[in-house]
């Protein structure tokens, strides 16, 4: 018993080893900045962080201080990301920004960079950054909850929605909000929603973007190939099937395949958007498979009717 717990620590011990040995240390590498350049002074307020991507890296650690690190008034944003660029509002101030990459078991040092924010009343130069819903988005829920970030010297903020696109007509009047948060309630269909910052003087742009409210499942899949009760002696199989007409949302299905008829033994459940796929039998016998059609608002549609075919 001795002897087979030492040769698995050593298996163990192995491993681990392996993993060291292939994951790169990236102690000596430099997070090179993009953007904003150092020491950059500016009226604008919002801001996108750009650093290059570090070979070897997992993560990336951000941090905004103002006004420097040596000197911490405030810490505004401390965050790891997957990504290399990251959307951030400023007050007016001096600040300091800084990234280091890290893997799971390197570091690089930080790289450090200075922005100055001048204070301006005029906001026709700056842009309202927008928090949620996340652009592109698809809800099966009416209730929303749209919010934003505020701007320095923004007295108020515009708020429009309009359907099927910005060029397109207004879902609601216009909302004057003074803060940076508006609960609405939608129907089904296609919106685009923009956020304008204002005050006495001047007024921003418009930041917008898209969203989907569909609440409706998808309908039923059709069965197609193979028919019932189909022989193959070839044991590549190729499936096909058809959706109802897709009035909301984006739509992917599931395909099933099981050796029994109430699908307790499944053999592959796979995830696809499209409505064929290929499947390599690796045993004869009789087989069944359905498929059932989600979209990307979570609704979920019922199964189609089960089929059944032999590979012999």
């Amino acid at each position: 018993m001795n002897k087979i717990y030492y040769i698995i620590v050593f298996i163990s011990m192995s491993f681990i080893a392996c993993e060291d040995i292939f994951e790169k240390n990236i102690e000596d590498e430099t997070v090179v900045m993009v953007s904003p350049q150092d020491n950059y002074q500016t009226e604008s307020v919002t801001h996108t962080f750009w650093w290059e991507e570090v070979d070897g890296a997992l993560k990336y650690n951000l941090q905004i201080a103002s006004p420097s690190f040596d000197n911490v008034q405030y810490l505004l944003l401390d965050t790891n990301l997957t990504k290399t660029k990251f959307q951030q509002t400023l007050s007016p101030g001096d600040f300091q920004w800084r990234v280091k990459a890290y893997n799971g078991s390197s570091e690089t040092e930080y790289t450090t960079y200075s922005i100055r924010i001048d204070s301006t009343a005029d906001l026709s130069s700056q842009q309202v950054v927008l928090i949620s819903p996340s652009n592109n988005s698809a809800s099966n829920i009416y209730e929303q909850t749209f919010s934003w970030y505020e701007i320095y010297n923004a007295s108020d903020y515009r708020f429009e929605i309009r359907t099927p696109d910005w060029e397109g007509e207004l879902a609601f009047n216009p909302e004057i909000i003074e803060g940076n948060t508006l609960n609405m309630s939608l129907s089904d269909g296609f919106y685009i929603w923009g956020v304008q910052a204002q005050n006495s003087i001047s007024a921003s742009g418009f930041t917008t973007r898209s969203i989907i409210i569909d609440t409706e499942a998808p309908t039923q899949p059709t069965l197609i190939t193979p028919a019932y009760n189909t022989t193959f002696s070839d044991s590549l199989i190729a499936f096909e099937w058809e959706r109802g007409v897709n009035s909301g949302s984006s739509i992917k299905d599931s395909l099933y395949i099981a050796s029994d008829s109430l699908f307790n033994n499944i053999k592959i459940a796979v995830y696809i958007s499209d409505t064929t796929y290929s499947w390599t039998a690796t045993q004869t016998g009789t087989y069944y498979w359905k498929v059932r059609s989600f979209d990307l608002a979570g609704n979920i549609g019922i199964y189609s009717e089960k089929s059944m075919f032999k590979y012999e």
